[in-house]
């Protein structure tokens, strides 16, 4: 018997822990026992990840909108795999005639063009001339698919050469494009190769215009060519500056690269004075970047350039030139550069407290709110409250994705998530708080519960044009982080969040590799959390169930309607008006709980009780207020 009993505990533990096992996709399983991960969170010992160095030299005629460029892409295959094929992202064909593009994309009659024209394709030694055979080279959408004669073998490097030109978008600035007669913005413009990795392959998505990216990390080397009277500002640290601007130009510069103050390196007396460029000027202009996962630049003849310098890491002396390039008639914009300074000190310090990851960040007024490497392409915005909102958004950017490799495509939450929270956090710290609490709660509020709402963890490709693509990405995934480090405490939450940043810096993390990482460095099996979060249907949804109360007692019953583990917020008012504020962490619900109960004596009668928090979403709001009768 006492053997039997002994079997039976074995059996309950066993199913215990299976029960707290996360499902995983035959990928990733697969990775796990090839060695490339591991499920401690941390990247296996046989893991690998391709990579592309890119040198181009790109030519810009503002006056035809045509983009003309070759470059030379050293690729290293640095997988186990022998590639037979090539994948050519070639981003602007999505204003080609008959290219898929998302239903909302939109794309204005006079920017629907060829596409991108490829002058000259050369995969080492092989010249490719037809783009239109499936033995040989075809376009698929966005996307070039190339079988070159040699497979790319295994730990190999290969030289491809690439010509090529197209028009420029003017009249649907979406990421990239015209932003005023005088002024672009270029991000997507050069031929680049997909990613293959450990997980899926050859990443074969088709840019649609709504999804967002997946690259490779490399180095850059770009030259850019524009008329002489335009500037350039781009990802990467300048090469050539002495040869374009002038030297008043070039000492205010300088100062700004010394100083935590605002500096005004171009203003309207440069442009009055004539004093913006030398005489010299050769309009060509010369960027670096080291182990980046894009490039994109910007140009402009009549715009302002604000700038000053953050210590972003007093003991390694790291520091970053913080920068608004705008035009003068946006007046939200003669703050940006402020903003971006203390966006840049606040995230180095205090969230996500990882010093800022490049030299220089420029947010450049432009027509669209999207994110690069070192570059922000901002709209204008008349409140100063969304600006500042935006403003951090985008620069919290450059650790998600750019610091860690994201596949954005698959799942938009790993980065949009992250920069939401930052957002929020950030916003804070510069006195413009958001309205709900984390942008994009009420969104998913909204569609929680109800058929629109699909698992976190779910393909972001899939979604379509779903509503659960902004409420998952954006809400949902920035409440979950709040709630996560609510339920942790501030110290455990970031330590852990910096361990999974250390780990994966550089690479392409998945989201097993974040779920296994915290469970790991918190010391804590949060399965139960991430299968609540990313894997169930629940949904928001808390109610004051029962009130009673007594000169021995009061009991106050929450129950979990939705079963999404959220924290218990209770504000308490009672008869003296004094308050007494009672909070439950999401954990109080890991068991599987339906219900809690409060059981407390209290000096004085309960006057009213209120059942929530600003930053906790709660998709019946009528039954969390209680009100004595």
């Amino acid at each position: 018997m006492k053997k039997l009993w002994l079997l039976f505990g074995v059996l309950i533990y066993s199913l215990s822990l299976q029960a707290q096992q996360l499902f995983q996709t035959v990928n990733f399983t697969d990775a796990i026992k090839k060695g490339t991960r591991t499920a401690t969170g941390l990247p296996g010992k046989s893991y690998w990840q391709n990579r592309g160095d890119y040198k181009i030299n790109v030519e810009f005629d503002p006056s035809t909108n045509s983009l003309k460029g070759e470059e030379t892409i050293s690729y290293f295959n640095n997988s186990p795999d022998s590639l037979k094929k090539l994948i050519i992202r070639l981003y602007p064909d999505l204003y080609k005639h008959g290219v898929q593009r998302g239903t909302s994309f939109p794309v204005t009659e006079k920017d629907l063009n060829d596409g991108v024209t490829i002058d000259e394709l050369q995969i080492g030694e092989e010249r490719i001339d037809s783009f239109a055979s499936k033995t040989k080279a075809y376009h698929s959408n966005t996307n070039l698919i190339v079988l070159p004669a040699n497979a790319v073998l295994p730990h190999s490097q290969l030289t491809i050469k690439v010509k090529w030109h197209y028009t420029v978008n003017i009249g649907s600035q979406v990421r990239t494009g015209r932003v005023d007669s005088g002024s672009y913005f270029i991000a997507y413009f050069f031929p680049r190769i997909a990613v293959y990795d450990d997980i899926d392959g050859w990443d074969d998505w088709s840019y649609n215009g709504t999804l967002e990216f997946y690259n490779d990390f490399g180095n850059f080397d770009i030259t850019i060519t524009v008329p002489k009277t335009y500037a350039v500002w781009a990802t990467g640290e300048r090469q050539n500056v002495t040869d374009n601007f002038s030297t008043t130009v070039l000492k205010k510069l300088s100062l700004a690269e010394r100083s935590d103050t605002i500096v005004h390196v171009i203003d309207s007396l440069d442009y009055a004075n004539n004093t913006v460029f030398s005489p010299a000027a050769t309009g060509i202009w010369r960027f670096k970047a080291t182990n980046v996962t894009d490039v994109a630049f910007a140009l402009s003849d009549h715009y302002y350039w604000d700038a000053s310098t953050v210590v972003t890491d007093y003991k390694n002396n790291r520091t970053t030139l913080a920068s608004a390039v705008y035009n003068p008639i946006h007046k939200d914009y003669y703050d940006v550069a402020n903003q971006a300074y203390y966006s840049v000190f606040y995230m180095s310090y205090n969230y996500p407290k990882v010093a800022f990851p490049f030299p220089y960040i420029t947010v450049f007024d432009g027509t669209d709110q999207m994110e690069y490497p070192m570059m922000v392409n901002d709209n204008p915005l008349e409140d100063h409250k969304d600006a500042v909102q935006l403003t951090t958004h985008e620069i919290f950017h450059s650790y998600f994705p750019f610091y860690m490799g994201i596949n954005e495509t698959k799942y938009a939450w790993m980065d949009e998530g992250w920069a939401t929270i930052g957002e929020a956090v950030t916003s804070s710290s510069l006195q413009e708080p958001e309205d709900e609490g984390i942008y994009s709660k009420t969104r998913f509020e909204r569609i929680s519960g109800t058929v629109n709402d699909v698992p976190l963890i779910t393909n972001t490709e899939l979604y379509g044009d779903m509503p659960a693509y902004a409420a998952n990405s954006y809400g949902k995934a920035a409440v979950c982080y709040w709630v996560l480090q609510n339920m942790l405490g501030k110290t455990l939450f970031l330590k852990a969040l910096k361990q999974y940043m250390d780990d994966w810096n550089g690479k392409h993390p998945t989201p097993y590799d974040f779920f296994y990482s915290f469970n790991a460095s918190t010391g804590k099996n949060l399965n139960w959390f991430w299968q609540k979060w990313f894997y169930d249907l629940t949904y928001p949804d808390l109610e004051i169930t029962e009130v009673t109360q007594t000169t021995a007692n009061t009991k106050i019953v929450i129950t979990n309607k939705g079963g999404l583990p959220v924290p218990v917020y209770l504000m308490i008012k009672f008869d003296d008006k004094r308050r007494w504020n009672v909070l439950y962490r999401a954990d109080v619900w890991q068991d599987g709980k339906k219900q809690i109960i409060l059981q407390q004596k209290f000096p004085f009668k309960i006057r009213s009780i209120h059942l929530g928090f600003d930053h906790v979403p709660d998709k019946f709001m009528k039954d969390n207020d209680w009100k004595e009768k």
